[in-house]
């Protein structure tokens, strides 16, 4: 077993129920043969911490990949706490070896081109200050987009880069025709928290070359920087800190609100905080009622948004009128669904109460200091 989340089953006890004989935490690339040996003559350990010490030894593609996509990057060196990836050194993969494994997907058929990275603003940048190296990153754009791809897109950006160098945002848009066309592409980013304290305590540098008072300001410029270029954020949050109050949790409700209303176009998905450790872990069960309202905050952004786009779902012609039937039909009960449950979860929590019992007690500013944002 390997992978981004193999740390939660490298515990004895959860292999055995698992039938697992061996977790593989990090990157296998340069032990993967010698591995398998081990595994084949019964001595392989029960537990491998691993990392490639040399970028050469990632094997390139040699056939097309699920959706077009190709590795463009290893780590970030933001330092999140929380973070399994934040254990691999940042590693920028070559251009020329990324445009290799681009044509091999394009001359299979494909018509864009999708980068993996943990943090595709800062390719080629400097971590000192973490500021985007702009040529390095639109060279790396115009490079697969002259190979024939109708768009690049790139699976994950932090939204300080992106406020870092809005002119770069608006310029990787313009290699993609994104502005002409009315084509929006979307990426993941983390906001995870925007209370001060969290962020200096859990957040590491994730808001350079910003400071962690301004990172509440960063987010909120940086949805406006990515809807106005045509992206498309998808963000998570991280609800159920195991030190957070709830006058902390009010800074992300507030965010939540203010997203609202500048009718920001991108979906926040609620993730319950997972610790290495169990017993730090939250679960539906212990939510108070500051991060329920938080929860429900997120969902109803989603319903908003998910409501504003099923029309452009709709027009695309990728797909056929069966396949949108079953996707309006899917997104419609699938929300529905979600709703339904929170409802349902909020009066076995709260005594019976309803979440708009709950949240109006969050719904307006409380006593918490805001930071000084930038103007």
């Amino acid at each position: 077993m390997g992978g981004n989340g193999a740390w939660e089953l490298a515990k004895s006890e959860r292999m055995k129920i698992h039938g697992i004989d061996t977790v593989v935490v990090g990157e296998a690339d340069e032990l993967a043969l010698d591995l398998f040996h081990e595994l084949e003559t019964g001595n392989a350990p029960e537990l491998m911490h691993c990392f490639v010490k040399d970028i050469q030894n990632i094997p390139e593609i040699t056939a097309p990949t699920v959706n077009s996509l190709i590795e463009a990057m290893r780590g970030c060196g933001r330092g999140c706490d929380f973070c399994d990836v934040n254990k691999r050194s940042k590693k920028d993969l070559p251009v020329e070896r990324l445009q290799r494994e681009a044509k091999i997907n394009l001359d299979y058929g494909f018509d864009s081109v999708w980068l993996h990275s943990d943090e595709m603003l800062l390719y080629g940048c400097d971590n000192r200050d973490f500021q985007p190296n702009y040529d390095a990153i639109t060279t790396l754009w115009k490079g697969l987009k002259d190979l024939g791809a109708n768009f690049v897109g790139t699976t994950h950006m932090t939204f300080s880069a992106v406020v870092a160098d809005p002119k770069l945002i608006h310029d990787i848009s313009e290699i993609n025709d994104m502005h002409k066309s009315g084509r929006w592409i979307s990426t993941n980013l983390g906001i995870e928290t925007v209370a001060p304290r969290m962020v200096k305590k859990h957040l590491g540098v994730k808001a350079k070359p910003f400071s962690p008072d301004e990172w509440g300001w960063v987010v909120r410029e940086g949805a406006k920087i990515l809807n106005k270029n045509h992206w498309f954020p998808a963000a998570t949050i991280i609800i159920g800190w195991p030190d957070e109050t709830p006058d902390e949790v009010q800074y992300t409700i507030e965010m939540m609100s203010d997203f609202r209303a500048f009718n920001f176009r991108g979906l926040v998905a609620p993730l319950l905080y997972q610790d290495f450790s169990e017993k730090n872990s939250m679960h539906f069960g212990n939510l108070n009622e500051a991060q329920f309202t938080l929860f429900w905050k997120c969902w109803e952004n989603n319903l908003r948004v998910i409501n504003d786009i099923i029309p452009i779902i709709l027009r695309n012609k990728t797909y056929g009128p069966p396949m949108k039937i079953f996707m309006y039909g899917l997104i419609k009960a699938g929300t529905w669904a979600i709703m339904r449950y929170l409802r349902g979860l909020c009066k076995d929590l709260f005594n019976g109460r309803t979440p708009d019992e709950i949240i109006e007690k969050y719904a307006r500013s409380r006593s918490v200091t805001t930071p000084t944002y930038i103007k």
